[in-house]
């Protein structure tokens, strides 16, 4: 039977680079990035003493920001949960529309990937840029150098 490494493949998506090894990544895992906040630490220090990092939750590394933004909606939903008297509909709405509006520029996203033509290229690049923008917004772990160049 060929290992996954025994066969030839054109495409490596998935695979991991500049490691030397031939290892396939899982479709799930990605790359923690050191919080530029705490600068891995986990904590802030103030003139009051430590203060657990607010954008790592105190871990040093944070999720990429669409993880983070996720994760921020389920922590409201889950305080809509505990207190249903506080939970206003309009809010209840407010987290379906932003889950919804998040879902179509994914869906946004993956059309550009999908069409590939010369002539469109320059077009179909910007409309993914400004997709990924909305999608995840800037957080503190994203170099400055990787922000577009007109935010």
């Amino acid at each position: 039977m060929a290992r996954p490494s025994d066969r030839s493949n054109d495409g490596d998506a998935g695979r991991e680079h500049g490691t030397g090894s031939d290892r396939v990544r899982p479709m799930n895992s990605y790359e923690l990035v050191t919080c530029a906040s705490c600068y891995g630490e986990g904590e802030i220090n103030t003139d009051s003493g430590p203060y657990l990092c607010k954008d790592c939750h105190g871990n040093g590394r944070i999720l990429p920001t669409g993880e983070q933004i996720e994760e921020r909606i389920r922590e409201i939903e889950v305080e809509l949960e505990r207190h249903p008297q506080e939970a206003k509909p309009e809010t209840r709405w407010l987290v379906f529309e932003l889950r919804r509006t998040r879902k179509l520029l994914w869906q946004i996203r993956s059309y550009c990937e999908e069409a590939r033509s010369d002539a469109d290229d320059a077009i179909i690049v910007k409309i993914r840029d400004l997709a990924d923008a909305a999608v995840a917004p800037r957080s503190p772990a994203v170099p400055r150098e990787m922000l577009p160049e007109d935010a």
